[in-house]
């Protein structure tokens, strides 16, 4: 929706596409057709007019002089980055030649997809290539670069349920567990500041004295990749000491004899050989959020960064039911509260065009499918990415780098920018930013729709997506 301010200037709303819980809503000023300031805006429930400094000067990301403009062709050897302009229909043309080509002897699945969040928008962002390849019968990537263990097991363990994380301001215990709220997810602070100066617990469950921890009234210190041990002693001290909310637990719960049974192995003294954290500290944390209703845990990433991550989050989820935290406003998990969002994903993705038996290619091992070390049949010879950079983000980047730099490699990088990736493609695509599309964006960090206005004129020249 466009609030128009004289014949030459708009107010435009919008919202930032970038991968972040917190999807912060913009008002963008249009004159004459082009973006010249972008702001936050302060109707906004959650993120109340505030921008990260990565966003807060967008415009000058649109117009930068070394902005993709027009498809390229690679003039260069693979890696150096030269390339050539040439017109759309030369571009479009080539690819469709090679895919085919390559799909008639080789087969589809020589053709492998690849993006992810570098656009979080529901029509262009993490979805948008799956359609064409589900259909042209190429490999499916699996993305599963963060939180995928986390929300397996959160779904394994309570199901699509969710806290508003506005309802935080509610809770009178919050446990941040190996998370950094002040830096990565700024919008949620305030709301804990509010329970907080309202008489709640702020504690921090984390190796590091991160700066959240320093605002926190309460840091534990936890050595790294003990988590269930920690969340396993809770659950001790808390069946033990009688402290479970028993109407809750037999009414809503399943499998309780069993967790019991296991928490039992745990005693405070044997965690802190584990963890690290005092046996008394172990006791007094459990006792406190058991008996601080509403009680909440916000966890972050990090749980899954470890061997058996998956079920040390389900350790960790299951503990505001042992206590009916989950009665109350303010108390429960926060995970995602995507889960709110009625996105029919398999339908944005056309999930039924995947022909059966197609084969699934992690996106973390990039770098070996390109070498030949997962044995692929048919090998890899195609690679087209969208909304990523993967030289910067996969890992073993020099094997990556070999596989990038084979001859028989036909890469083709859609981007707004000659990236690290984009400088090993045969081609190169100009991709529209949020500015220059319309889109609508959720987001895994609170429970708002917004809908990204075209602003601007697309500056990529014959650009389809401006439309």
């Amino acid at each position: 929706m466009a609030e128009p301010m004289s014949k030459e200037q708009t107010i435009v709303h919008a919202a930032c596409p970038h991968d972040c819980p917190d999807t912060c809503a913009m008002l963008v000023t249009v004159e004459n057709g082009e973006v010249t300031k972008v702001r936050g805006d302060p109707d906004h429930p959650f993120t109340q007019g505030g921008l990260c400094v990565m966003v807060s000067d967008y415009e000058r990301h649109a117009y930068h002089p070394d902005r993709l403009l027009y498809p390229m062709r690679r003039v260069g050897p693979k890696g150096e980055g030269r390339f050539e302009r040439i017109e759309w229909a030369d571009a479009i043309s080539e690819i469709c030649d090679r895919f085919t080509t390559l799909s008639d002897e080789f087969g589809a699945e020589s053709i492998l997809p690849y993006s992810y969040l570098g656009n979080m928008g529901i029509l262009n962002g993490l979805n948008v290539m799956d359609p064409f390849m589900h259909r042209l019968g190429a490999s499916v990537t699996e993305r599963t670069f963060c939180s995928s263990c986390r929300s397996s097991a959160y779904l394994m363990t309570l199901g699509p349920a969710f806290i508003d994380p506005e309802s935080l301001a509610h809770s009178r215990y919050i446990v941040i567990w190996g998370g950094n709220v002040v830096s990565s997810n700024l919008h949620l602070w305030p709301f804990i500041r509010e329970a907080q100066r309202q008489g709640a617990k702020i504690v921090v469950i984390d190796p590091y004295r991160s700066k959240t921890a320093a605002r926190a009234d309460w840091f534990v210190r936890i050595r790294p990749g003990t988590d269930a041990a920690l969340a396993l002693g809770m659950m001790h001290v808390i069946i033990s000491e009688g402290l479970t909310d028993d109407d809750y637990i037999a009414r809503h719960t399943t499998g309780f004899d069993e967790l019991a049974e296991r928490a039992a192995a745990f005693p405070p003294e044997r965690v802190e050989e584990l963890t690290g954290v005092p046996a008394d500290d172990v006791r007094l944390l459990a006792r406190e959020f058991a008996a601080s209703q509403p009680s909440a845990i916000r966890v972050g990433v990090a749980v899954e960064n470890h061997p058996q991550g998956g079920q040390a989050f389900r350790a960790i989820f299951s503990l505001p039911a042992l206590v009916g935290a989950w009665r109350h406003v303010g108390g429960g998990v926060l995970e995602m509260p995507l889960w709110a969002f009625p996105v029919q994903w398999d339908a944005l993705s056309q999930t039924q065009l995947i022909r059966p038996g197609t084969r699934v290619v992690n996106s973390l091992q990039l770098a070996a499918a390109l070498t030949g070390e997962l044995g692929l049949d048919p090998p890899i010879k195609a690679l087209m990415v969208c909304n990523a950079n993967p030289v910067v983000i996969i890992p073993e980047q020099d094997k990556l780098l070999r596989g990038l730099a084979r001859d028989d490699l036909f890469t083709v990088v859609s981007d707004h920018f000659v990236t690290d990736t984009a400088r090993y493609a045969d081609l190169v695509l100009p991709a529209t930013t949020a500015l220059e599309h319309f889109d609508i964006m959720f987001s895994w960090g609170h429970t708002y729709v917004n809908m990204m206005s075209k602003c601007s004129r697309a500056v990529v020249a014959g650009s389809t997506r401006s439309a």
